[in-house]
């Protein structure tokens, strides 16, 4: 049946380039700032952390529950507060998120216990799974607001931007820690118990600024006209966000209202949408499991090869620094470029090509690390690895780590949108947790070279699955996903004037 589009999103649709696009890339934008920090600063401190609790003889087991707990609050995360992005709206369940991650982030690093020693990890692991739902309800509700603000000829590089924010996440992790520990240098060693707890609490920062910007954010014109269907609502905010007069279509949201909508749980939503949600989240699967674990064990992946030397008595602070350095000069010269391809070409080239390209590139280099494994301790060859390994974090963020954020986010109804973004999200997750018990699997038999063509073996997955989905490129939101279909009309001299005016 074909159905009438709301004047409203058509405005918003072909909408030029405005200051509340900005606006919203950066609000939501510094809420993934705070998700990409939160995440792999853990990695940079758990050395820390174990010559302060373990003597510097953590268990592989502590080790993957401290680098894991948060993923593994992630996928619940991602799965309700997406489900309530939809059934109580994107904007008020983002404030939730935002207070939750600000209060955990801070109590990460505020973990202590009567019984100083072991028992405080297991204080970190309980506040850092809730960090963790935070942060995976974040992922669907920063996704669907910035799709439904941006119009359709640049929302692919709208959301990658958002997404990008994860690469200064990184970056600022990288830094920070650097920093304290160099603040920290001539300082009794006892003092790396303050230095890990500045480290992860500095999280809270970034998400504590945005707050007021966030909850001044309205809610975004399709959730209020296709699923509250409050005509009035929408056509008050989108005349305040595009700063021109925009005329209440009562008639047509009530049309919309008597249409049968179909569920998650239905026949209708298996038929149009089923295949989509099994590629999206196949493929998300697929590339977590990959690119967790090469990033939160980059430091046992170099120091195995001989690029970063760590030895048992050298000054802790040292280590945290020399572990910082690695970490920041790989993102400096793979991992941001890689994000800045993205936002530069999504448009151009098209979500499922860069994703293809992404899985097949990301599977090249990975078998040059793997097949020669042994050769890499060279002098001379190890430094050939670290640009390989560079390369591949390159074309995952020019690649399946942004658009499976993109994609979802583009292909469902309005209705189901945060949910199934949230779905897909949580098998990335699960992705991330195989990742992260697979490699500490790995290195406690030393079957790293195994588990790098496993990782091959993930990425062709993807690559399959990624045949599934549809191209969104330059598409209205509604015109992908079917809610409506407005037949083709001829174009006024007047309706060409007030297009090329918009």
């Amino acid at each position: 049946m074909v159905r009438r589009q709301l004047r409203v999103l058509s405005t918003l649709d072909v909408a030029r380039t405005q200051l509340y696009h900005f606006m919203a890339i950066v609000v939501a934008g510094m809420g993934f700032f705070t998700d990409a920090y939160d995440f792999f600063s853990v990695s940079l401190v758990i050395d820390l952390i174990s010559y302060q609790y373990y003597d510097g003889q953590m268990g592989s087991g502590v080790k993957a529950a401290i680098s894991g707990i948060a993923l593994c609050g992630a996928v619940p995360g991602q799965l309700v507060i997406g489900w309530l992005g939809d059934k109580m709206g994107r904007k008020r369940i983002y404030g939730v998120t935002l207070v939750l991650m600000v209060v955990t982030s801070l109590a990460s690093g505020l973990s202590f216990s009567k019984s100083v020693g072991k028992i405080v990890v297991t204080v970190l692991c309980f506040f850092r799974f809730w960090l963790g739902v935070s942060i995976g309800g974040d992922y669907p509700l920063s996704a669907t607001i910035m799709s439904e603000y941006a119009n359709k000829r640049r929302r692919g590089a709208f959301i990658a931007a958002v997404f990008a924010m994860q690469g200064f996440g990184n970056l600022a992790a990288g830094i920070v820690g650097m920093v304290v520990s160099a603040a920290f240098m001539n300082s009794r060693k006892s003092n790396a118990d303050y230095v890990w707890r500045i480290v992860l609490m500095f999280g809270a920062a970034p998400a504590t600024l945005t707050y007021y910007w966030r909850m001044k954010m309205p809610e975004t014109a399709r959730y209020t006209a296709l699923v509250a269907k409050d005509a009035k609502k929408v056509a008050s905010d989108m005349s305040t966000v595009l700063n021109m007069h925009i005329v209440p279509e009562d008639e047509t949201v009530d049309d919309l209202a008597r249409h049968d909508q179909y569920g998650l749980f239905s026949v209708e939503f298996l038929r149009h949408h089923g295949v989509h949600l099994l590629g999206t989240s196949a493929c998300w699967l697929a590339l977590d499991i990959t690119f967790y674990s090469l990033n939160l064990f980059m430091k046992d992946i170099f120091t195995t090869i001989g690029l970063l030397k760590l030895h048992q008595g050298d000054d802790r602070f040292k280590r945290m620094i020399h572990i910082a350095a690695l970490h920041t000069t790989l993102t400096l010269c793979f991992s941001l470029p890689g994000y800045f391809f993205s936002v530069a070409f999504m448009d151009r080239i098209g979500r499922v090509r860069i994703q293809l390209l992404g899985f097949a590139m990301m599977s090249a280099f990975i078998l040059c690390l793997a097949i020669p494994y042994d050769h890499w301790t060279d002098e001379h060859n190890k430094y050939v690895f670290a640009v390989m390994y560079g390369l591949t974090s390159f074309f995952a963020n020019f690649g399946p780590n942004t658009t499976t954020f993109i994609i979802p986010a583009e292909i469902f109804p309005a209705r189901l949108r945060s949910t199934c973004h949230g779905i897909s999200g949580a098998f990335g997750k699960i992705g991330a947790i195989i990742g992260v018990f697979g490699f500490v699997y790995a290195q406690r038999h030393r079957h790293i070279r195994s588990m790098m063509f496993a990782l091959v073996g993930c990425n062709l997955v993807g690559l399959v699955f990624t045949l599934l989905l549809p191209e969104s490129k330059g598409k209205a939101l509604e015109d992908i996903t079917g809610e409506m279909e407005e037949p083709p009309q001829p174009t006024t001299t007047k309706q060409r004037y007030c297009y090329t005016f918009l």
